[in-house]
């Protein structure tokens, strides 16, 4: 009778712990991010606040349809030096990288890969 009560313990037990480790596995994977590649033409200008708190993020690009604006966040000095000298001399770049969505829809950033001038006489291909 203990062995089947031990038995029946066990069973118990690891079925317990099995659902707490599927309840856990669901919850991350409903905060984890999503990402995108990412590649547009456009203006740069200053950032403002970070309400997200999310990377190192001092430039937006604007698009040159002036529909978007796109946070950008590099940890490349050169990338950054680009990104600063366009959002004072209002030059054109091509920003690409990988799009991220944070857990909130309204916290999307992207992370460059790298950062070109553009002339403006350009097509905007991507």
């Amino acid at each position: 009778m203990a062995v089947l009560l031990s038995v029946a313990v066990l069973i118990t037990t690891g079925v317990a712990v099995n659902a707490r480790a599927a309840g856990k596995k669901a919850k991350q994977m409903q905060n984890s991010e999503e990402e995108f590649p990412f590649n547009k033409v456009g203006t740069v200008t200053k950032h403002g606040v970070d309400i997200c708190m999310e990377g190192h993020i001092l430039y937006d690009l604007n698009s040159v349809d002036h529909k978007t604006k796109d946070w950008l966040s590099t940890s490349s000095k050169t990338d950054e030096a680009l990104l600063e000298k366009a959002s004072k001399n209002g030059g054109w770049v091509r920003v690409k990288g990988m799009m991220i969505v944070g857990v909130e829809a309204k916290c999307k950033w992207v992370k460059v890969s790298s950062v070109t001038s553009v002339k403006k006489s350009s097509q905007t291909k991507p």
